[in-house]
């Protein structure tokens, strides 16, 4: 088998994520949640974002953001409900780990340690850009909740109050307190306003 197509039997697996709907939206009577894919879209241009404004590497950042549940692949988007039922934790690392083993060695390499780098911000060693991306993460998680919640989805103040919790950077604080504030259909009310 070539390095082509060990890389394209790679993307078919990401692709996955495209299918793969946020679990946790279920619980709170969302009938069709965003996919993981899309939740990584906007994780990436929120980590960009953050970068930008926090003086790191955006580009680093926004890649972090964008590759960060590429295990979920493997094992799902199991939900914070479900995660206190299982017996085994596998890291992600692990997972990313194994699902690159066939790849060429170089690419291997970059996409583990991006995982890792991403996860690492759980920790107290980790790098400006994981920070970025892990509230990037979390302030996604937030957006669409208001989203959800704008569309009379009635269960996401459990969602909104545990990632206001979970945001460190001064950048991510400032962008939570407008995302509480504004109404997520601004954007485009203010086209009719002009």
């Amino acid at each position: 088998m070539s390095e082509a197509d060990r890389i394209v039997e790679f993307l078919y697996e990401v692709g996955q994520l495209k299918r793969l709907p946020r679990a946790g939206w279920l619980f709170a009577g969302v009938q069709h949640p965003e996919s993981v894919a899309a939740h990584s879209f906007r994780v990436g241009v929120l980590a960009y974002a953050i970068a930008v404004q926090e003086g790191a590497n955006p580009d680093r950042a926004a890649t972090l953001g964008l590759f960060h549940d590429v295990p979920e692949t493997r094992i799902g988007d199991i939900p914070y409900v479900g995660k206190l039922y299982l017996d085994v934790r596998v890291r992600p690392e692990e997972v990313a780990r194994d699902q690159v083993r066939h790849l060429p060695a170089p690419l291997a390499a970059h996409i583990e340690a991006l995982v890792a780098e991403h996860e690492a911000a759980k920790d107290i060693d980790h790098t400006p850009e994981a920070r970025c991306s892990r509230d990037a993460d979390k302030l996604e998680l937030l957006l669409q909740a208001r989203e959800y919640q704008a569309a009379g989805i009635t269960k996401m103040e459990r969602f909104i109050q545990t990632m206001q919790a979970s945001v460190v950077t001064d950048t991510g604080k400032a962008l939570m307190d407008s995302a509480l504030r504004i109404v997520p259909s601004e954007w485009w009310e203010a086209f009719g306003k002009r």
